[in-house]
């Protein structure tokens, strides 16, 4: 599924793709208003029994050394007794071998599209009641990101948010310029998009240059209506209005330069259109893209009449306590380290991700230390009303792959999108009954 950003990469080191520590200290949360405390190591020895902690990131590729500049550097500081282990994802240690070696996991990291692996392989730990203990404070963290691992966790909670990222509306100024087109405004609409998008579709000098262009299945993943794949029974929702709304909306774009080109839109890689070959002007994506050399910059992801200032979903990663962990007090005053106030101004500021924190000033720091980011409208990486998150199961992405398919079909004429969304639905029928078989 999406695996829109690589937080552990080499963004951090230099300051991406597509990833974007620290709470109160020993007590494990930070109080009301965000004032740091000293650890109260009274009656917690485990602070200073030494121990190590094993860290597993599945589903990309960080080396132990980007995970010790990245996070164990900052965790031995903090936590002097603790020895950080990381287990690198890679041939032979994937999810399933590490499992079957029976590697002691205690801290595993989920971006939200992998997040069933940790109940598929029954890795869940209930941190709520370690959160009441410690008085963590849930309201300083961006709102839908907690509730839906509430709701995944059965209103438990299995882990917090630690860094995270949205959609934006990326643009390329040089094409605006060279067509003398006003550059894009903070929430507009999708039809004054589609309006811009019209201007900037033509040929120029042999060229074909295309108005709009997105990752489609990003953008249906993280869609602003909270349209949800299937219900709580694993029963595709694909034809529900909700979901025809954004075929018909994104379909259009693809229509612009007509038929035979909607294909070649759609079969290119949207991304190398908008950062190597810049015949893209406007890409709808997270905002790691603006992260390559070019003239760019990005507004808010335009909204839909029926949800004014509703961004997308927003895609975090979680940090959780492994159910095999044999040191989960310590395991967990690391993960609400993770959320303080100094780490997530460390992660904000290296470009790892986006702040968790509703701090406004810890936002502003975002990717501080890298030039490409330096001028660019910061802001509009934060949605200003982030849409609720969808639920998550081990068939959404059945379903979610008949979507994307059903709005390439309507993208490129092949199908209306009633026909498309309704041979999406019963696909993803048989495809989930299939696997429930096995």
């Amino acid at each position: 599924m999406l695996s829109v950003l690589k937080p552990f990469s080499v963004l951090t080191l230099a300051a991406v793709s597509l990833a974007s520590l620290v709470s109160a200290c020993g007590g494990g949360g930070t109080p009301a208003g965000g004032a740091q405390e000293a650890p109260k190591e009274q009656g917690k020895a485990y602070l200073k029994e030494p121990v190590e902690i094993t860290f597993y990131r599945p589903n990309t590729a960080t080396t132990e050394e980007e995970f010790m500049k990245i996070m164990g550097d900052a965790v031995k500081a903090k936590f002097p007794n603790v020895t950080p282990k990381f287990i690198p994802y890679a041939k032979g240690t994937e999810f399933k071998d590490v499992i079957a070696a029976g590697e002691p996991l205690d801290i595993v990291f989920y971006s939200i599209g992998l997040i069933t692996n940790m109940t598929d392989y029954d890795l869940q730990y209930d941190i709520s009641g370690l959160m009441k203990t410690n008085k963590f404070d849930l309201s300083r963290l961006e709102q839908t990101q907690v509730e839906f691992m509430k709701n995944f966790s059965g209103g438990g909670m299995y882990g917090l948010p630690i860094f995270t990222t949205a959609e934006v509306l990326a643009y390329n100024k040089d094409i605006f310029d060279k067509f003398g087109v006003a550059y894009p405004k903070d929430g507009m609409t999708w039809d004054e998009t589609y309006d811009l998008a019209k201007k900037l579709t033509r040929t120029d000098g042999g060229l074909q240059y295309y108005g709009f262009g997105m990752s489609a299945s990003h953008m249906l993943n993280v869609n602003q209506l909270s349209a949800p794949f299937h219900d709580a029974q694993n029963k595709p929702l694909l034809t529900d209005d909700n979901f025809k709304k954004l075929i018909d909306n994104f379909a259009r774009f693809y229509q612009l330069p007509g038929k035979d080109l909607s294909k070649e839109l759609w079969s290119k890689q949207t991304s190398t259109l908008f950062t190597k070959d810049k015949t893209l002007a406007m890409y709808a994506y997270f905002n790691s893209t603006l992260n390559n050399d070019g003239n760019y910059d990005a507004v808010s992801l335009p909204y839909f009449k029926e949800a004014m200032g509703v961004g997308s979903q927003m895609y975090p990663t979680y940090a959780t306590v492994a159910s095999t962990s044999k040191h989960k007090e310590m395991a967990y005053e690391i993960v609400a380290y993770f959320t303080s106030d100094e780490f997530q101004t460390k992660f904000s500021k290296d470009g790892t991700g986006l702040t968790v924190l509703n701090d406004p000033e810890i936002r502003k720091t975002f990717a501080q230390s890298n030039p490409r980011y330096q001028g660019k409208n910061i802001k509009s990486f934060f949605p200003e009303k982030p849409a609720p998150i969808t639920m998550k199961t081990k068939y959404s992405n059945i379903v979610s792959g008949k979507a994307n398919t059903a709005l390439q079909q309507v993208a490129t004429g092949e199908k209306d999108a009633v026909t498309a969304l309704r041979e999406a639905s019963e696909a993803a029928v048989k495809e989930i009954q299939a696997a429930q078989g096995k």
